[in-house]
């Protein structure tokens, strides 16, 4: 299996995963995995631009990913982006193998509270990150990797 890292963070491609995360796992290829963006061109574009040398770039929906996941054998060091926790539930719910999922940036709206410095949720994130680990996948906070991480059951209720 080629997925060497697989991490939440709504700003996708940016400083902190190409010069943290992409060098750290020795990534080739970057899938991201969002509804919208996958039928947006211009922000592909855009993240593309973003990405450094010699890092690919693909987009899927998250039912369509899980479609090609059982197809086709990931043979890059890749590195899975979602934007939010539905779409991580959605891939592993599907079929996708992954032991660890990170949480890097959630940004703060009028609908969701913060929880740590750099992730806000509302509670359909908290049932979403809920079923994640009652999978059995490790959950876990951390902006880049020099960080302490946090586990994100320490936010979910039992109820």
């Amino acid at each position: 299996m080629a997925i060497e890292f697989a991490r939440i963070d709504d700003r996708l491609l940016h400083g902190q995963v190409m010069t943290g995360w992409v060098t750290r796992y020795s990534i080739e290829q970057a899938i991201i995995i969002d509804d919208k963006i996958a039928k947006d061109e211009m922000r592909q574009s855009i993240l593309k631009m973003s990405a450094p040398e010699g890092v690919r770039v693909v987009f899927f929906t998250p039912d369509k990913f899980v479609e090609v996941f059982k197809k086709a054998q990931i043979k890059r060091r890749t590195m899975l982006l979602f934007t939010g926790p539905e779409a991580a539930y959605i891939c592993l719910k599907g079929g996708v193998k992954i032991e660890y999922l990170n949480v890097g940036n959630m940004s703060k709206t009028d609908d969701n509270s913060k929880i740590t410095v750099g992730v806000a949720v509302t509670d359909e994130d908290l049932h979403y990150f809920k079923q994640i680990i009652d999978l059995g996948i490790k959950v876990e906070i951390q902006g880049v990797p020099a960080e302490k991480k946090v586990n994100m059951t320490q936010f979910i209720s039992e109820s």
